[in-house]
């Protein structure tokens, strides 16, 4: 007798590299000709947009620009001024396993930046880049589900796991166009001395193939007007688009994160209609899971011919659900000098870490005053912030991001009490091991030398008994159990041999 397994195919995507990478970019930049001496640094902020993202064997990298406005005050006086740096970046990371084909998402952030004075014609600039990715790869993954041909001798053991799988992975490029009115009281605008954007994905949905998404952008402007002038606007615009992927289940399940790939501000003619347009260009990637049930063989016998199953494990994940969380930190922020109006304030977040339940990380958060005496100064503070997670059991915490949703700051003496909105995304995913036959092998020999099993056997069973290991160790059938005894499934209990 050969026994041969009947195998299924489930073709998928799978994670074959997952980590974080980070580096620090360092420039020194010499103050144009045009430009006044440095007397004092007052801020530094950026903008990182993603130029490229590329997988070969062995490593991921990505390239980006990384635009730095540094604000300083001129040492003759008079206006706030800003020297615009760009800082090339390239992150690079071993990937075992990873090769040309596979499909990565990643995400690049900054978590850091900082300005200072080398001499009052030079300025060194300080970066702190991270990246988070995740390559993909297409698999096949077979696996055995019964037999090729109907054999009364052989029994098998057919259980299903409940997985969920990454069945597509597709990105898509998008532009938003806004127009942002000038703060109030500012008639005119001559130049951006600071900017920052960010932007956030708020809400996904599957529908029919197409994952659904919307979200807002967060921009924040520092803006110079005619004689000295300066104010700043913060503006919020809404988007929404649509993806189509190939999923095939109604109740699939997306995730998107999105970065900026190119942004512009135009500033207002002085005859124009007093709005700064911009233009934003984004990427959004998306990972789409879709449930499956996988049916394998979990036990293997035959009441003719010692058979012995070959088993692997067989790693699934399933259980996948969305967890999002919101949490509001609060501190105080120490002023570099005299009290006065927050003109700007703003947040990032610094390395994220997971530990169980528990998602911590650090927020970093910095303003500018503008003085009451005039001047401006700076004024920066470290706030902690712990998610925890209410986990379903079994599960562990996958895909894990930290944003600022908002941030807040109003003076208070000589210093600043400070509010950070964040905004925790995460994927809760059951991971689990089952072993499956994938292979059996056949000793006919070894079964006639056996001793003959008795044509009846009387066992004492207590309740909950596995009744397939009953049946498989006096060679008999689940089967013929029930048909010997009725719904009797403890006590003393008939078990015939199988003919």
């Amino acid at each position: 007798m050969e026994t041969a397994l009947k195998k299924d195919i489930y073709e998928h995507l799978a994670p074959v590299w997952s980590g974080s990478f980070s580096r620090d970019f360092t420039s020194e930049s010499i103050v144009p000709d045009a430009m006044p001496d440095v007397a004092s640094v007052i801020d530094a902020d950026g903008v990182i947009t993603l130029r490229s993202k590329e997988t070969e064997t062995g490593a991921i990298s990505l390239t980006a620009s990384l635009s730095v406005s540094v604000m300083y005050m001129p040492d003759s006086g008079g206006a706030l001024q800003c020297l615009t740096v760009a800082m090339p970046v390239e992150l690079r990371a071993d990937a075992p396993g990873v090769d040309m084909d596979c499909q990565t998402v990643a995400r690049m952030r900054l978590r850091s930046i900082d300005a200072k004075m080398v001499n009052s014609r030079k300025l060194s600039v300080r970066a702190d880049v991270d990246c988070e990715a995740t390559a993909y790869q297409k698999r096949s993954l077979e696996v055995a589900s019964g037999l090729e041909d109907a054999a009364d001798a052989v029994h098998i053991l057919t259980k299903t796991a409940s997985a969920s799988v990454v069945a597509d992975v597709r990105e898509k490029t998008f532009v938003i166009t806004d127009d942002y009115p000038l703060p109030t009281g500012m008639e005119s605008v001559e130049r951006i001395l600071s900017q920052r954007v960010e932007a956030a994905v708020e809400d996904v949905k599957y529908v029919s193939g197409k994952v659904v998404f919307r979200g807002r952008v967060r921009a924040a402007l520092v803006l110079g007007g005619p004689e000295g002038q300066v104010t700043a606007g913060r503006y919020e615009t809404e988007f929404s688009q649509i993806m189509e992927v190939g999923c095939q289940a109604e109740d699939a399940l997306g995730s998107v994160t999105v970065m900026f790939t190119g942004v512009y501000f135009d500033l207002p003619e002085r005859d124009g209609d007093g709005q700064v347009k911009a233009e934003l260009h984004l990427v959004a990637q998306t990972v789409c899971r879709e449930p499956k049930e996988i049916a394998y063989i979990a036990d293997i016998y035959s009441n003719r011919t010692l058979l012995t199953g070959q088993t692997e494990a067989l790693s699934v994940t399933g259980g996948v659900q969305p967890i999002s969380m919101r949490q509001t930190v609060t501190g105080s922020a120490e002023l570099m000098g005299a009290a006065g109006e927050v003109l700007t304030v703003s947040a990032s977040v610094g390395t994220v870490t997971v530990e169980g339940d528990t998602v911590r990380t650090i927020v970093n958060v910095r303003a500018i005053v503008r003085q009451d005496g005039g001047g401006y100064t700076a004024a920066r503070c470290r706030l902690t912030a712990e998610f925890t997670a209410d986990l379903p059991a079994g599960t562990a915490l996958q895909a894990v991001s930290v944003t600022t949703a908002d941030v807040y700051c109003s003076a208070a003496g000589g210093s600043l009490d400070v509010r950070a909105v964040l905004q925790m995304e995460a994927t809760a995913a059951a991971v689990r091991s089952v072993m499956a036959v994938v292979g059996v092998a056949e000793d006919a020999e070894a079964f006639a030398a056996m001793p003959a099993a008795p044509s009846v056997t009387l066992a004492r069973l207590e309740p909950g008994t596995d009744m397939w290991a009953v049946a498989k160790k006096y060679r008999s059938t689940v089967e013929a159990i029930a048909a010997a005894n009725g719904d009797r499934q403890a006590g003393l209990i008939l078990i015939p041999k199988a003919r």
